[in-house]
């Protein structure tokens, strides 16, 4: 058993750990998501505006909190979709090896993918995480044995 199967072994393991999604959890973790990005949005705004010296932009303490606590949520709920998902990256992986690049190699370049596709799922379409997932992932794993194919020549 060489080191690579034994760490391949142990990711495999770990990921089997965290339970897969329902179409309902995909959504309410995107709506997560998405108002952690706006939480994190406001809280940049009144920091601009603190630094230019607005007063018109100031939030209370308690607003500061709130906003603070839907950020960290957001994150959360992103780290939540990022593992829920990454068996769908090894599924994927496992179609490109072979080809010049290792199997570790292949699943980090989905895992690029994937967090790639959190960043720009818009749950407002209707469509399943893993169907718009799969693309992205697809598109890193095939960017990358593309530019490793320009590298070696």
């Amino acid at each position: 058993m060489t080191a690579s199967a034994d760490s391949v072994r142990a990711y495999l393991k770990q990921i089997g750990k965290v339970a897969l999604l329902n179409a309902e959890e995909e959504v309410d973790l995107a709506k997560r998501i998405e108002a952690g990005l706006y939480a994190a949005e406001r809280i940049r705004q009144t920091e601009e505006a603190k630094a230019v010296g607005k007063k018109g932009e100031q939030v209370s303490p308690q607003l500061r909190r709130d906003l603070n606590w839907i950020l960290r949520d957001g994150e959360r709920a992103k780290n939540h979709l990022l593992e829920a998902n990454l068996r769908l990256v090894v599924s994927l992986a496992k179609r490109y090896t072979g080809r010049g690049m290792a199997f570790l190699d292949l699943i980090q370049e989905g895992n690029l993918g994937l967090i790639r596709a959190v960043e720009k799922f818009d749950y407002t379409k209707g469509y399943k995480f893993s169907t718009y997932a799969t693309w992205w992932i697809r598109q890193a794993i095939t960017r990358a044995m593309a530019d490793q194919a320009r590298t070696i020549r």
